[in-house]
């Protein structure tokens, strides 16, 4: 209902009621007016100011009643639009924008304007909250403050800008406050109910920025109305949060039943603590934090499912100490939360005391990834990491991650206190020896153990693991330009750690013919021998002292083209009792001349060859 008053409506208004006002006194003042001169713009829209009820906006004079006076005679009109003129207002008690709807039914409902001139950081219309406690009680659903400054000149334990609470049908407040700005308050708004809208305010030097909660009573709907579904509808972006403790807080609902929240486009220079609270369904996406402290940036204390956490900047500050100690985690899912179906991407987290992301509870379908992770773990303690989880990490997606090294240098960058189950962890570039440390990796997770490439692969267990590489470099002999496909133990004992076995394809020759070879760990020593297949046929390792097959596993058939035999001499016989059932070829065995002989275990019996054939 605001879209029919523009901005040279409103100066046209305003002299026009600056008038008014003066008239007004001359004929005794507020106190003695009956009813307010209605100003009828040229589209029909009547508008108010405190001027016509005496205010005179200097900072000096008690503005209070002509302020209030203003809103309750807009109260009885169709378009409830209350103008500001700029000027400053000194308020020495609470302002009341009632409850129309249920106070006086029938009243053309609730839709009232507060406006002001003032554009983010410009504070035209400025209210001065001479006192302690509420500024403004907004009682009306659907209303909105635009341009309003809110000023309190020393901030108190109790002080409150704009508090947003009904007395009937208590959930349903829907407000939308816009370039406002909110200065030196405990809490710059409390809002108690459904449906928040605020965009494009500052709010400096406040304990708390935004505290949302549900009522405790007086809720009236049925359904979507009320829990779990009624606390939705929450718009909080493009705002500039200036040194705050915390600028958003959702309070007071159970089971984490805040959802449908946008935070998002939000500066926080010197800002501690973006959000603190109850969420699930909601999104928080491309905020600035920039000098975080205390626990966390974003914690989550209830709900913690469906969340999108992207695009954001969240930290400390790039000097030692800076304004004061940086956070201990940049996003903390605390030990209410059991987090699930949560995507964290494309974030920077930089000068963090502790860990990046935290998990005090058991996750499950996290998807972490494309994010920077820079000077963490500034604490150097030997229990954090860039991700970090107190307990079991299911169906976890940690991909294209850029890690800055551990200050402690023997701290793996992403922890798990339990066991991490159906989970890949790849592409990540860091800089730590190793990239996972878990109490268990299930033989269901797939971790690269090698910053940046697919040059390692780590398996708890042999479950389809395959890769396959391509090589474009120029090709020269004998060397491993093709690609392999390694099999490495870790094992400190027996053979120790190193490549056990695998295969590899290596160039043969200039023209691009290639060998497979078999490589395996000998059973004495750590050593590697290969088997090379190739179109030459197939080559023994270069001690030629191995068997195809061997006494207790016979090839029991073989299909050969030709068989060739090793020529001995009578000299240089081998034993014939190591050689039971053994052919072989003797150059010199009969009168000089070749021939076959066979061992029976105790000598080498003759077997002379026949004719020529042909």
């Amino acid at each position: 209902m605001t879209e029919r008053i523009n901005r040279r409506s409103m100066i046209r208004s305003t002299a026009v009621a600056g008038a008014a006002g003066v008239g007004g006194l001359a004929l005794g003042g507020p106190a003695q007016a009956a009813a307010a001169p209605s100003l009828v713009q040229a589209d029909g829209t009547p508008v108010l100011t405190p001027q016509q009820f005496g205010a005179v906006g200097d900072g000096v004079a008690d503005d209070t009643a002509a302020i209030q006076a203003a809103i309750n005679a807009a109260r009885s009109q169709l378009n409830k639009i209350v103008v500001i003129p700029p000027g400053q207002y000194k308020v020495t008690s609470t302002l009341v924008v009632g409850d129309h709807e249920y106070e006086t039914p029938g009243q053309h409902l609730n839709r009232f304007v507060l406006r002001g001139y003032g554009m983010f950081g410009e504070e035209a219309s400025k209210l001065i909250f001479d006192h302690d406690g509420v500024g403004l009680r907004w009682e009306a659903s659907l209303g909105g403050i635009h341009g309003v400054a809110f000023d309190a000149p020393v901030k108190t334990a109790t002080n409150v800008g704009i508090h947003v609470a009904r007395t009937a049908n208590t959930d349903d407040t829907d407000v939308t406050i816009v370039e406002c700005s909110f200065l030196r308050f405990q809490r710059a708004i409390e809002s108690v109910g459904r449906g928040f809208l605020f965009s494009k305010n500052k709010v400096a030097v406040c304990t708390t920025g935004i505290s949302i909660s549900w009522p405790t009573e007086g809720v009236q709907g049925s359904g979507v109305h009320v829990l779990p579904y009624g606390l939705r509808k929450w718009l909080i972006t493009d705002n500039h949060f200036h040194s705050n403790f915390d600028a958003i807080v959702f309070t007071g609902a159970p089971d984490g039943n805040f959802r449908g929240a946008v935070i998002s486009n939000n500066l926080l220079d010197i800002g501690r603590r973006l959000f603190k609270g109850s969420l699930t369904n909601s999104t928080i996406s491309g905020n600035v934090v920039e000098n975080g402290t205390g626990n966390a940036i974003v914690q989550i204390d209830a709900g913690g499912h469906n969340l999108t956490i992207t695009g954001n900047v969240l930290g400390g500050f790039d000097t030692t100490p800076g304004a004061w100690d940086p956070p201990r985690y940049a996003i903390h899912f605390t030990s209410g939360v059991s987090a699930k179906n949560v995507t964290i991407s494309a974030n920077t987290f930089n000068w963090i005391d502790g860990s990046g992301i935290q998990f005090d509870q058991a996750a499950d379908k996290v998807s972490i990834t494309g994010n920077s992770f820079d000077h963490w773990n500034l604490s150097r303690s030997s229990i954090h990491g860039v991700v970090r989880t107190n307990a079991d990490a299911t169906r976890f997606a940690v991909l294209g991650n850029a890690i800055s090294a551990n200050p402690n240098p023997a701290g793996a960058p992403i922890r798990i206190a339990g066991t991490l189950a159906e989970s890949t962890v790849v592409g990540n570039a860091f800089e730590t020896d190793a990239l996972v440390a878990a109490g268990t990796i299930g033989a269901d997770s797939f971790v690269e153990t090698e910053p940046g490439r697919f040059t390692k692969l780590q398996l708890a267990a042999a479950k389809n693991g395959a890769a396959r590489v391509v090589s474009t470099a120029s090709v020269v002999v004998a060397n491993d330009n093709y690609g392999s496909y390694l099999v490495e133990g870790a094992a400190t004992v027996g053979g120790g750690p190193g490549v056990k076995g695998g295969v590899e394809v290596v160039a043969v020759n200039a023209s691009g013919a290639a060998a497979t070879n078999l490589l395996c760990a000998t059973n004495s020593s750590n050593d590697v021998v290969a088997f090379q297949a190739s179109v030459a046929g197939l080559i023994p390792p270069t001690d030629n002292a191995r068997d195809l097959g061997s006494a207790t596993a016979n090839i029991r058939t073989v299909y050969t083209r030709a068989t060739r035999l090793h020529p001995h001499t009578v000299s240089t016989l081998p034993a014939a009792a190591d050689s039971p059932g053994a052919l072989i070829h003797v150059r010199d065995g009969h009168d000089g001349k070749p021939c076959l002989a066979m061992s029976d275990g105790t000598a080498w019996r003759r077997v002379p060859l026949g004719n020529p054939i042909g």
